[in-house]
């Protein structure tokens, strides 16, 4: 990850008349290829056919996104379906509004010069994971899965580093890294990459990226947050069609600096599939998806009480 954005907050404003609604949105890491739907929409006009003015940023601190966004301080956000269900179980006031990745993209890597190949041999380990709660709870389960126990391994928290953590031998394996992008990069560094899927080994088909809001911005701003969600949506299904195009937008608006060029015009390619379900349109939320992900992390104990999904997701947006 981009050193840059450690202890830094990249804001992008989208400024056109007095009249505009302006709306916050919370990125959950720095611009990447899975936002490029959202900067497609930004270039090609979407948002401002709507009368609307995004302004879109990446917090330094990951783990600050849902409490950001359920305190009101933003009015959007994206992040993780693991860590959703567990902000909403801590009474935390989050809604998803829309679906993004509909497959898991989460992943265990490791360098393959290790020989490590499943997560058995992982035991006596150093793992490193990013700071989000729900990536030590997937582990465990992946561990779980294999015979082993989470005491079994040694975590560590080294935030947006992780390519760092594992290329210089800190780490033995990192978890919280993105097969379609992390993988990349350090294939494009000359290293050869062993990947373990989640889904692989015992977590659910969760969805990887959501759209969130609060309660008071769904009911006091429906009207603005329809806007803003068919417009994203309009943006992924042009990027879907145009991905060389859309990767554009995301280099041109997001920067040079901040974009690794190469890694996402190669990421967007593995993405798009992730992106697309049979048969319902971009941005459905199943809910038996929603459920089955809900029962596993309840049945882990991953939860602190339980939930009515029905009520903390909203689907008017994504039938």
């Amino acid at each position: 990850m981009k050193k840059i954005l450690l202890g830094i907050i990249l804001g992008i404003s989208f400024i056109s008349c007095q009249n505009d609604k302006s709306v916050s949105m919370a990125l959950d890491w720095y611009p990447n290829s899975n936002h490029s739907g959202i900067y497609s929409a930004i270039d090609e006009g979407f948002f401002e056919k709507e009368s609307i003015n995004l302004e879109v940023y990446t917090p330094s601190d990951p783990t600050a996104i849902i409490s950001s966004v359920a305190s009101g301080r933003d009015d959007l956000g994206l992040s993780y379906h693991p860590d959703i269900l567990q902000a909403q179980s801590a009474g935390l006031d989050v809604i998803s509004v829309l679906s993004i990745s509909q497959h898991p993209l989460n992943s265990i890597m490791t360098l393959k010069e290790k020989n490590i190949t499943t997560p058995s041999d992982l035991k006596g380990k150093t793992i490193g994971y990013p700071g989000i709660p729900s990536n030590k709870a997937m582990l465990e389960t992946v561990l779980n899965n294999d015979g082993l126990t989470i005491e079994d391994v040694d975590t560590i928290d080294v935030g947006f580093e992780l390519v760092k953590a594992l290329v210089s031998g800190s780490v033995d394996a990192i978890i919280g890294a993105y097969w379609t992008h992390e993988s990349i990069v350090m294939e494009l560094q000359g290293y050869d990459i062993e990947i373990m899927r989640l889904e692989e080994w015992g977590v659910p088909d969760y969805y990887e990226l959501l759209l969130i809001t609060n309660s008071s911005f769904l009911e006091e701003k429906n009207d603005e947050l329809k806007k803003v969600v068919n417009s994203i949506k309009k943006g992924y299904e042009f990027s879907i069609l145009n991905p060389e195009k859309s990767i554009d937008s995301l280099v041109s608006i997001a920067g040079k600096e901040i974009v690794e060029e190469e890694v996402e015009r190669a990421g967007i390619k593995l993405l798009i599939p992730m992106w697309q379900s049979e048969n319902v349109n971009f941005g459905y939320q199943d809910l038996s998806k929603w459920n089955d992900t809900y029962n596993w992390m309840n049945e882990n104990k991953f939860l602190d009480k339980p939930l009515q999904i029905e009520d903390l997701v909203y689907t008017n947006f994504s039938n």
